[in-house]
Protein backbone atom coordinates (compact mmCIF):
# COMPACT_ATOMS: atom_id res chain seq x y z
CA UNK A 1 0.00 0.00 0.00
CA UNK A 2 2.84 2.34 0.90
CA UNK A 3 4.53 1.65 -2.43
CA UNK A 4 1.30 2.59 -4.23
CA UNK A 5 1.12 5.90 -2.37
CA UNK A 6 4.74 6.66 -3.21
CA UNK A 7 4.14 5.79 -6.88
CA UNK A 8 1.03 7.99 -7.04
CA UNK A 9 2.92 10.81 -5.32
CA UNK A 10 5.76 10.58 -7.83
CA UNK A 11 3.26 10.55 -10.70
CA UNK A 12 1.55 13.69 -9.40
CA UNK A 13 4.93 15.39 -8.93
CA UNK A 14 5.94 14.44 -12.49
CA UNK A 15 2.71 15.82 -13.94
CA UNK A 16 3.18 19.06 -12.00
CA UNK A 17 6.76 19.34 -13.24
CA UNK A 18 5.62 18.81 -16.83
CA UNK A 19 2.87 21.39 -16.37
CA UNK A 20 5.42 23.87 -15.06
CA UNK A 21 7.58 23.33 -18.15
CA UNK A 22 4.62 23.76 -20.49
CA UNK A 23 3.13 26.78 -18.69
CA UNK A 24 6.01 29.16 -19.39
CA UNK A 25 7.84 29.70 -22.63
CA UNK A 26 11.28 31.31 -22.67
CA UNK A 27 12.95 34.27 -24.35
CA UNK A 28 16.56 34.93 -25.37
CA UNK A 29 18.75 37.18 -23.20
CA UNK A 30 22.42 38.26 -23.12
CA UNK A 31 22.83 37.92 -26.89
CA UNK A 32 24.07 40.88 -28.94
CA UNK A 33 21.76 42.52 -31.48
CA UNK A 34 24.00 41.35 -34.33
CA UNK A 35 24.22 37.80 -33.00
CA UNK A 36 21.91 34.81 -32.40
CA UNK A 37 21.60 31.81 -30.08
CA UNK A 38 22.81 28.67 -31.87
CA UNK A 39 20.76 25.47 -31.66
CA UNK A 40 22.75 22.23 -31.91
CA UNK A 41 21.88 18.61 -32.69
CA UNK A 42 23.17 17.47 -29.28
CA UNK A 43 24.36 18.88 -25.93
CA UNK A 44 27.76 20.28 -26.89
CA UNK A 45 29.57 22.59 -29.30
CA UNK A 46 30.91 19.55 -31.20
CA UNK A 47 27.41 18.84 -32.49
CA UNK A 48 26.11 20.17 -35.81
CA UNK A 49 24.19 23.46 -35.86
CA UNK A 50 20.52 22.85 -36.61
CA UNK A 51 19.16 26.36 -36.26
CA UNK A 52 19.46 29.76 -34.60
CA UNK A 53 17.23 31.92 -32.42
CA UNK A 54 17.38 35.74 -32.86
CA UNK A 55 18.79 37.90 -30.05
CA UNK A 56 15.23 38.95 -29.16
CA UNK A 57 13.61 35.56 -29.80
CA UNK A 58 10.54 34.60 -27.77
CA UNK A 59 8.24 31.56 -27.48
CA UNK A 60 11.14 29.17 -26.97
CA UNK A 61 9.86 25.94 -25.37
CA UNK A 62 11.95 23.67 -23.14
CA UNK A 63 11.10 20.09 -24.07
CA UNK A 64 13.18 18.02 -21.65
CA UNK A 65 15.62 17.97 -18.73
CA UNK A 66 18.94 19.79 -18.95
CA UNK A 67 22.29 18.00 -18.95
CA UNK A 68 25.77 19.16 -18.01
CA UNK A 69 28.72 18.52 -20.33
CA UNK A 70 31.99 19.63 -18.75
CA UNK A 71 31.38 23.07 -17.28
CA UNK A 72 28.49 23.92 -19.61
CA UNK A 73 24.82 23.14 -19.09
CA UNK A 74 22.63 22.32 -22.11
CA UNK A 75 18.87 22.08 -22.43
CA UNK A 76 16.66 20.74 -25.26
CA UNK A 77 14.31 23.30 -26.81
CA UNK A 78 11.88 23.78 -29.65
CA UNK A 79 11.70 27.09 -31.54
CA UNK A 80 9.29 27.64 -34.43
CA UNK A 81 9.12 23.91 -35.14
CA UNK A 82 12.88 23.29 -34.92
CA UNK A 83 14.27 21.19 -32.05
CA UNK A 84 17.81 21.34 -30.73
CA UNK A 85 20.06 22.02 -27.75
CA UNK A 86 21.08 25.43 -26.40
CA UNK A 87 22.93 26.88 -23.42
CA UNK A 88 20.17 27.83 -20.91
CA UNK A 89 22.31 30.70 -19.60
CA UNK A 90 20.92 32.61 -22.59
CA UNK A 91 17.27 31.89 -21.81
CA UNK A 92 14.86 33.45 -19.35
CA UNK A 93 11.31 32.50 -18.35
CA UNK A 94 8.61 34.47 -20.12
CA UNK A 95 5.52 33.44 -18.19
CA UNK A 96 1.91 34.49 -18.85
CA UNK A 97 0.32 37.35 -16.91
CA UNK A 98 -2.44 35.18 -15.42
CA UNK A 99 -2.78 31.65 -14.07
CA UNK A 100 -6.00 29.65 -14.12
CA UNK A 101 -6.22 27.48 -11.01
CA UNK A 102 -6.50 23.71 -11.53
CA UNK A 103 -8.25 21.54 -8.93
CA UNK A 104 -5.84 20.62 -6.13
CA UNK A 105 -3.35 23.44 -6.72
CA UNK A 106 -2.19 25.46 -3.73
CA UNK A 107 -0.98 29.03 -3.51
CA UNK A 108 2.44 27.74 -2.47
CA UNK A 109 2.67 25.54 -5.58
CA UNK A 110 1.62 28.39 -7.90
CA UNK A 111 4.11 30.79 -6.30
CA UNK A 112 6.91 28.24 -6.69
CA UNK A 113 5.87 27.50 -10.27
CA UNK A 114 6.28 31.10 -11.42
CA UNK A 115 9.09 32.12 -9.08
CA UNK A 116 7.07 34.61 -7.04
CA UNK A 117 6.58 35.11 -3.31
CA UNK A 118 3.21 34.09 -1.85
CA UNK A 119 2.85 37.61 -0.39
CA UNK A 120 3.15 39.12 -3.88
CA UNK A 121 0.39 36.94 -5.34
CA UNK A 122 -1.95 37.53 -2.38
CA UNK A 123 -1.41 41.29 -2.67
CA UNK A 124 -1.98 41.39 -6.43
CA UNK A 125 -5.23 39.42 -6.05
CA UNK A 126 -6.55 40.80 -2.72
CA UNK A 127 -6.54 37.30 -1.22
CA UNK A 128 -7.25 36.83 2.49
CA UNK A 129 -6.26 33.94 4.81
CA UNK A 130 -6.68 30.97 4.62
CA UNK A 131 -6.12 31.61 0.88
CA UNK A 132 -8.56 28.98 -0.39
CA UNK A 133 -8.48 28.62 -4.18
CA UNK A 134 -11.21 27.35 -6.49
CA UNK A 135 -10.73 25.47 -9.75
CA UNK A 136 -11.09 27.91 -12.65
CA UNK A 137 -10.14 30.92 -10.54
CA UNK A 138 -7.89 33.35 -12.44
CA UNK A 139 -4.91 34.78 -10.56
CA UNK A 140 -3.05 37.94 -11.59
CA UNK A 141 0.72 37.40 -11.85
CA UNK A 142 1.72 41.06 -11.88
CA UNK A 143 0.99 44.15 -9.75
CA UNK A 144 -2.45 45.76 -9.81
CA UNK A 145 -3.00 48.54 -12.30
CA UNK A 146 -1.99 51.41 -10.03
CA UNK A 147 0.08 54.26 -11.36
CA UNK A 148 3.56 54.70 -9.93
CA UNK A 149 5.92 57.58 -9.20
CA UNK A 150 9.71 57.88 -9.07
CA UNK A 151 11.47 57.72 -5.69
CA UNK A 152 15.08 57.66 -4.46
CA UNK A 153 16.40 59.61 -7.47
CA UNK A 154 18.40 62.83 -6.93
CA UNK A 155 16.98 66.17 -8.07
CA UNK A 156 19.70 66.49 -10.71
CA UNK A 157 19.26 62.95 -12.01
CA UNK A 158 16.60 60.85 -13.76
CA UNK A 159 15.36 57.27 -14.07
CA UNK A 160 16.40 55.69 -17.36
CA UNK A 161 13.97 53.62 -19.40
CA UNK A 162 15.74 50.78 -21.21
CA UNK A 163 14.82 48.55 -24.13
CA UNK A 164 15.40 45.36 -22.10
CA UNK A 165 15.66 44.23 -18.48
CA UNK A 166 19.40 44.89 -18.48
CA UNK A 167 21.46 47.90 -17.41
CA UNK A 168 23.59 47.50 -20.54
CA UNK A 169 20.62 47.65 -22.92
CA UNK A 170 19.79 50.73 -24.97
CA UNK A 171 18.36 53.81 -23.25
CA UNK A 172 15.07 54.69 -24.92
CA UNK A 173 13.79 57.37 -22.57
CA UNK A 174 14.05 58.97 -19.14
CA UNK A 175 11.70 59.90 -16.29
CA UNK A 176 12.39 62.98 -14.11
CA UNK A 177 13.27 62.53 -10.43
CA UNK A 178 9.69 63.50 -9.53
CA UNK A 179 8.00 61.71 -12.44
CA UNK A 180 4.45 60.37 -12.08
CA UNK A 181 1.86 58.68 -14.34
CA UNK A 182 3.96 55.53 -14.70
CA UNK A 183 2.08 52.31 -15.40
CA UNK A 184 3.42 48.79 -14.85
CA UNK A 185 2.60 46.62 -17.86
CA UNK A 186 3.76 43.15 -16.81
CA UNK A 187 5.57 40.97 -14.26
CA UNK A 188 9.00 41.88 -12.96
CA UNK A 189 12.18 40.03 -13.86
CA UNK A 190 15.22 39.56 -11.62
CA UNK A 191 18.53 39.89 -13.48
CA UNK A 192 21.70 39.59 -11.38
CA UNK A 193 19.87 40.60 -8.17
CA UNK A 194 18.30 43.65 -9.84
CA UNK A 195 14.51 43.78 -10.09
CA UNK A 196 13.35 45.10 -13.48
CA UNK A 197 9.77 45.98 -14.36
CA UNK A 198 8.15 46.79 -17.74
CA UNK A 199 6.43 50.18 -17.73
CA UNK A 200 4.63 52.75 -19.84
CA UNK A 201 5.38 56.42 -19.13
CA UNK A 202 2.81 59.10 -20.00
CA UNK A 203 1.12 56.70 -22.43
CA UNK A 204 3.90 57.11 -24.99
CA UNK A 205 7.17 55.41 -23.93
CA UNK A 206 7.38 51.72 -23.03
CA UNK A 207 10.44 49.95 -21.67
CA UNK A 208 12.11 48.58 -18.56
CA UNK A 209 13.20 50.36 -15.36
CA UNK A 210 14.77 49.39 -12.04
CA UNK A 211 11.79 48.58 -9.80
CA UNK A 212 13.52 49.90 -6.65
CA UNK A 213 13.04 53.46 -7.93
CA UNK A 214 9.24 53.22 -8.17
CA UNK A 215 6.49 53.54 -5.56
CA UNK A 216 2.74 52.99 -5.82
CA UNK A 217 0.74 56.17 -6.39
CA UNK A 218 -2.82 54.80 -6.27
Amino acid sequence: MRLKLITVGLLIWSLQAIAAIEECSYRVIKVGENDSLTMRLGPGIKYQKVGAIPFDGIEVDIIGPETKIGETTWTPVKYKGVSGWVNPAYLEKDCPNYHTVIFGETLFYIAQKYGYDIKEITKWNDLQPPYSLAAGQKLRLFPKNCQYRVVNVRNDDMLWIRSKADEKSQRIGAIPFNGTEIKITGPEKVIKNTHWIPIKYKECITGWVNYSFLKEDC
